[in-house]
């Protein structure tokens, strides 16, 4: 088994693993119940949906393995030139004008990728336009999106799969509704854009001009979709060219992982051993390191892409209960976050594994800077690796100077007992097509794991429930009755009326 793999521009290095944890990841690998061209072909892979996993066949480039993903395939490429077009057509058409304001309507996998990549492309390229992303039902950032906006400048992308998010359509009506006070109600309806695999509906709720309607597809989940319709603010604040790299690595990486035995591809090494430190090791938490502050929207973008994803307890075909499937998953920038919750990593009972993301060029001049930023990444993994245990503490120690029975006591403190495994994961560069690529990985990877532990990557009934029930509570909140509610919630709703008589 190779202990460095090198493609698309990345290097990724095994070194930091056992043997055993190798083997078994390597064994695992060769009884995957799906094959990676499952991705591109019109097989089931989505069960409790009934539908085929198509987010590969969205990269620009990629082609389909039978003739109904080809079809898909042709449909979301169609409709991704028709949006570049449009696009250019709108940004370009604005010479000697103040930018436009775009504000982006979206959550969860509507906001999440689109805005780690946004933030790290924008270390290199100025964004062509000035974007406002408004994903949380908090009043406060809504304001401050609206305040900052020239509304004669504005435009809003209402970026929602199926249309009905509520935390994107109650945003939507309320950012209509300050459109439509200053420039009329018929022109703020011709300043949306919807992104959508819903088109009838997002019409019929908001009436927007039928071209700027532009469709995904229900087959593409929502933390897969940023290659789709999904990500046009990439598009417009970055454009055309841009964009078409981002897809290219991603491209890159989907034919690595499509024709290169699991066992030694990037992506199936990277499941094989999360599975295995899982599974046969006990391991409960996966921490994520991205060095440099282009990553900062990164973290929570790959905490859900993973644990919406894997954080499962009933097996793909909804018959039996899965007892344990993904890690939890705690993300930083290092090196702010080794003053975080690396101590944890370090010296606490928990046991983690870990995956280390750092870039080998700076993406500016400060050259020491840089390279004291990868010593950082490279002197975390070493030590989380080989560690320092209590008698080599204490014999540096005693040679400053220290009595040893104070020295024994200081040592037992500093002792770092290493066999923290991690992978370390270098970019060449920062740029469109490396960032690419690297989404690509952690996709792979994902589904990929998913299979190992027998469950579905691509559904989250689990955030459901919650919805369901904020509806309700609303309603009881401002009816003031808590009939139907749990004696805690009614409890709850008690006080939060007190609050506001």
């Amino acid at each position: 088994m190779p202990t460095t793999i090198d493609t698309s521009g990345l290097r990724l290095e095994f070194a930091r693993h056992g043997a055993q944890a190798l083997a078994t990841a390597r064994t695992t690998l060769a009884a995957l119940p799906h094959c990676p061209t499952d991705l591109v072909s019109n097989i089931v892979l989505n069960g409790s949906e009934g539908r085929p996993a198509w987010h590969l066949l969205s990269r620009l480039g990629a082609k389909g393995g039978d003739a109904a993903a080809q079809a898909a395939t042709d449909f979301l490429h169609a409709e991704h030139a028709r949006m570049a077009d449009w696009a250019e057509r709108l940004v370009g058409g604005g010479a000697g004008n103040a930018p436009l304001d775009i504000i982006h309507l979206g959550a969860g996998g509507s906001e999440t990728p689109m805005l780690a990549l946004f933030t790290a492309l924008s270390v290199q390229q100025a964004p062509r336009c000035r974007v406002h992303w408004v994903a949380n039902l908090d009043g406060a950032t809504l304001d401050a999106a609206l305040d900052a906006a020239n509304p004669a400048r504005t435009w809003v992308l209402i970026n929602s799969k199926s249309f009905r998010t509520q935390e994107v359509m109650r945003n939507a009506a309320e950012v209509i509704r300050w459109l439509a006070g200053h420039l009329g109600p018929e022109a703020a309806r011709s300043r949306l854009v919807a992104l959508t695999s819903n088109a009838d509906l997002a019409q019929e709720r908001f009436g927007m001009p039928p071209e700027q309607v532009f469709r995904t597809l229900p087959e593409i989940g929502g933390r897969f979709s940023v290659w789709s319709a999904h990500g046009l603010v990439l598009l417009l604040a970055f454009g055309r060219a841009t964009v078409e790299r981002l897809h290219a690595g991603a491209l890159a990486m989907d034919q690595h992982f499509l024709t290169t035995p699991l066992d030694q591809s990037a992506p199936g090494l990277l499941a094989g051993l999360s599975h295995a430190y899982r599974v046969r090791f006990g391991l409960p938490l996966l921490s994520i390191g991205l060095y440099g502050d282009a990553f900062s929207h990164m973290p929570l973008y790959l905490q859900q892409l993973l644990m919406e994803s894997l954080g499962k307890s009933t097996s793909a075909d909804g018959l039996l209960p899965v007892h344990v499937s993904g890690p939890a998953v705690i993300s930083g920038v290092g090196t702010p976050v080794q003053h975080t919750y690396f101590q944890l990593l370090h010296q606490a009972a928990v046991p983690v594994f870990h995956e280390i993301v750092a870039v080998v060029r700076p993406w500016h001049a400060r050259l020491p800077e840089h390279l004291a930023l990868l010593a950082n990444a490279l002197g975390q993994a070493d030590a989380l690796w080989n560690g320092k245990d209590a008698s080599s503490w204490q014999t540096e120690l005693m040679a400053q100077g220290m009595p040893p029975e104070a020295a024994a006591r200081a040592a037992r403190h500093r002792a770092c007992p290493g066999g923290r495994p991690s992978t370390f994961i270098w970019m060449e560069q920062l740029s469109a097509y490396h960032l690419g690529a690297l989404l690509a990985l952690y996709e792979h990877r994902t589904v990929v794991e998913g299979w190992l532990y027998g469950i579905n990557p691509f559904d989250q009934w689990g955030v459901e429930l919650g919805k369901t029930l904020a509806a309700r509570i609303e309603h009881a909140l401002l009816a003031r009755d808590a009939q139907g509610l749990s004696a805690e919630t009614a409890a709850s709703l008690h006080y939060l009326r007190e609050q506001y008589a």
